[in-house]
């Protein structure tokens, strides 16, 4: 027998028995020996299965269709049963298990408590029921048409294996569930269309290998607006599919790489959403031909978008677009979308007339149609604004530029010297970058006050300076201590007295600088001498001589000024430099002025001071 189709055959029992149908090992005892190719159960109200009476067929290799939708029995009780069935029906090529209401989730129950003779009403939510989890499936090879939709109840399968199937329609989907199955593919395989909807997009992402051959998406309710918030690209698991559907997603916006590069995409459908803009991703699509917005909250369509569409339907020949129920504004702004609409080559829905709130008409609602036919009476204002804007925006423009040039000639002078020590400041900053020290002094126990006036001297030009007596760490090592303040020092000094051929150190810092010198760590090595003459000077400068700026230090005062002068002005840029610097910088910019003498009196003050030293 190839069809048995029992749609609905249990009605009139079921009216007579409080509309409820138990099937029964008695009611199976024929039809479980039969050979058939087709048998539908569907719609025959029935709430139970005795005995697993539904899986006692002698020969499952005989089934194509079954068809079990629009009763009340679950099979979560003997799923592992009815599946291994399923399983050994080999030709099978439609299942279907759909319209099953089991059981609503989350009910809300009212408990009526009795106290002193007055009841009152207490609202108890039912805990979570524990659902019994389907392990896995393996579906038969030969299946096509897989479905199962709109069963209410928690449940859940957490693997679906296909075999090298042949299936093309796959539909799992409102669904009342927390977990949703991994999809495993072995072999190839030939999904063409995918319907997911009513499912949270949270826990189906992820989930699917990449599907190459599919076709159709549809992932409506499916709270897709969660998803695009977290996961830049959700769609490259179906890189090839043709008709996209995620209306009813409360989505408010699209990132621009939230759909991926779905490049075959030819039908897409957003409507019953929250655009108030049309998505800019959209233009990557180069093949689509038809678009669904309508149900949004659009104002009007961007002029990117619409030179796209006329893009795209010179370029494929046709182009759909619907737009009904939006919250189109018909004013100055969007003039340009409403002419588009009433010169459009596109197909619209409703023939391009939509309706659209109207400002200039004290707000009243009216139509697109209607407004393009008295078009110059509704926007002959518009030009008129447009001009005082442009006046209004040219003459704001120029009282801006006024102040902004009365503001500069008045602080002229003080911007240009903002800038002067801005870059003065950068300029050392980059110089000081990896040094602690400007100058370290190496010397002997007899040029110790030498040294005393040297530091006390060039510190108060702005140097800093490294001593071994005051600034070596105590209780490290010493020499680590003499290595780590050269490394970390910008120049070395060597102030050569007669004690330093007895000194050990002195011989371990000139090995040290020569290394840092070699290293190009070192900018200078300077080398004082006093009291000894050049032929006692240690032999160990003699490989890095050429590279020694030598001050041999005088005994006569002016001589002694000079020498000070070198050593400031030649080696080190110090303050002086910078007190000259900005006495030229102000002569340049008050040339002539009588407010110029006091200030020039007090750098000359400032500046014979430091060469006075």
């Amino acid at each position: 027998m190839d069809n048995i189709l029992f749609r609905r055959i249990t009605e009139y029992v079921a009216k007579r028995d409080l509309e409820s149908v138990t099937l029964t090992t008695a009611d199976m005892k024929y039809i479980s020996t039969i050979c058939i190719k087709t048998l539908d159960l569907s719609h025959n109200n029935i709430v139970s299965i005795k005995n697993q009476s539904l899986i006692t067929f002698k020969y499952p290799e005989c089934f194509e269709n079954l068809l079990l939708s629009g009763n009340r029995f679950a099979i979560n009780n003997f799923a592992s049963s009815f599946f291994l069935l399923v399983l050994k029906m080999k030709n099978i090529k439609i299942f279907d298990y759909s319209y099953v209401p089991l059981r609503f989730s989350n009910p809300v129950y009212l408990n009526v408590y009795t106290k002193d003779h007055h009841q009152s009403l207490v609202e108890e939510r039912e805990e979570s029921v524990n659902a019994n989890i389907i392990p896995v499936i393996l579906l038969p090879s030969q299946i096509e048409y897989f479905r199962t939709t709109h069963i209410m109840g928690v449940n859940g399968i957490k693997k679906i294996v296909l075999f090298m199937s042949r299936l093309r329609h796959f539909e799992i989907s409102y669904i009342d569930t927390y977990i949703f199955p991994e999809v495993s593919i072995v072999g190839n395989n030939h999904i063409q269309y995918l319907d997911i909807s009513g499912i949270s997009s949270v826990i189906t992402v992820g989930k699917f290998p990449v599907l190459k051959h599919l076709k159709s998406l549809i992932m409506k309710e499916s709270k897709l607006y969660e998803v695009l918030r977290t996961t830049k690209t959700i769609f490259k698991w179906f890189p090839n599919i043709r008709t996209l559907d995620i209306s009813y997603n409360f989505i408010l916006n699209i990132p621009i790489d939230g759909l991926g590069e779905l490049r075959l995409l030819k039908h897409l459908n957003l409507s019953h959403n929250m655009l108030n803009s049309v998505p800019e991703v959209l233009v990557s699509f180069e093949s689509l031909i038809e678009l669904d917005l309508s149900y949004n909250l659009l104002t009007t369509l961007q002029k990117s978008i619409r030179d796209w569409i006329d893009k795209q339907y010179e370029k494929q020949g046709t182009f759909r677009v619907y737009l009904d129920k939006n919250s189109f504004i018909c004013s100055c702004d969007t003039k340009d979308f409403i002419l588009w609409i009433s010169k459009h080559k596109v197909i619209l829905d409703q023939k391009g007339n939509y309706t659209c709130w109207t400002p200039i008409s004290n707000g009243r609602t009216n139509y697109t149609g209607n407004i393009i036919d008295e078009f110059q009476d509704y926007f002959v204002e518009c030009g008129d604004t447009l001009w005082l804007k442009i006046g209004s925006s040219l003459l704001g423009s120029l009282i801006f530029i006024i102040i902004c040039v009365t503001f500069v000639y008045n602080l002229r002078r003080r911007i240009i010297f903002w800038f002067y020590r801005t870059l003065r400041r950068m300029q050392e900053k980059a110089i000081n970058v990896n040094f602690e020290y400007d100058v370290y002094v190496s010397y002997s126990d007899d040029g110790t006050q030498f040294v005393k006036k040297l530091t006390d001297t060039m510190e108060n030009c702005g140097l800093k300076i490294c001593c071994e007596d005051r600034d070596f760490l105590v209780g490290e090592s010493i020499a680590d201590e003499r290595a780590r303040s050269i490394h970390i020092s910008r120049n070395i000094i060597f102030l050569v007295t007669p004690s330093i051929v007895l000194n050990e150190w002195s011989r371990f810092e000139i090995e040290r600088a020569k290394f840092e010198k070699l290293s190009k760590e070192l900018q200078k090595i300077i080398v004082i001498t006093q009291g000894i003459s050049l032929d006692e000077i240690p032999v160990e400068f003699a490989t890095i001589w050429n590279q020694v700026n030598l001050i041999v230090w005088p005994n006569e005062e002016e001589e002694i000024a000079i020498s000070w002068k070198k050593l400031l002005f030649g080696y080190f840029n110090t303050d002086q430099y910078i007190l000259r610097t900005e006495i030229n910088v102000y002569v340049l910019y008050k040339k002539k002025r009588k407010s110029s003498t006091g200030f020039l009196s007090l750098a000359s003050t400032r500046l014979a001071l430091f060469c006075s030293l």
